[in-house]
């Protein structure tokens, strides 16, 4: 049989828990970020330009401007490309609203073949206007 423990015993007696003195106003204000070292927004920079990503979207939207024109006809570097890169745009709405997709085994020519549907489209829509 155990015996309960003395309370008299200072092994056994628990210490009482101590109190956090208060922390002196100087101490807060040395913690206090300054006001000038607060951003909010991140800082500007002009947005900058990745010709590594840029250039194999002009010429892809080139190409399939150029094959929307064999299709539906029109003519003109710039304006295959501006056909091309609008189809690009519109054919990946056609995939995201639709759910449509070409399936050809090839990513780069999926989205290519649904950039020219796209351009097909702007085509036709921009003499449907006209």
């Amino acid at each position: 049989m155990t015996m309960p423990p003395d309370p008299d015993k200072p092994e056994t007696r628990r210490a009482a828990p101590r109190k956090r003195a208060p922390r002196k106003a100087a101490a807060r204000e040395a913690d206090a970020i300054p006001a000038d070292r607060i951003e909010i927004l991140p800082p500007q920079r002009p947005p900058v330009i990745d010709w590594r990503r840029l250039a194999p979207t002009i010429a892809l939207g080139t190409a399939t401007g150029f094959a929307a024109s064999l299709i539906v006809g029109g003519g003109g570097l710039l304006r295959h490309a501006v056909v091309g890169l609008l189809g690009m745009l519109v054919g990946q709405g056609l995939v995201r609203v639709t759910g449509w997709r070409v399936r050809t085994g090839y990513r780069i020519l999926d989205e290519a073949a649904m950039a020219v549907i796209g351009a097909i489209l702007v085509v036709l829509l921009a003499r449907f206007i006209a």
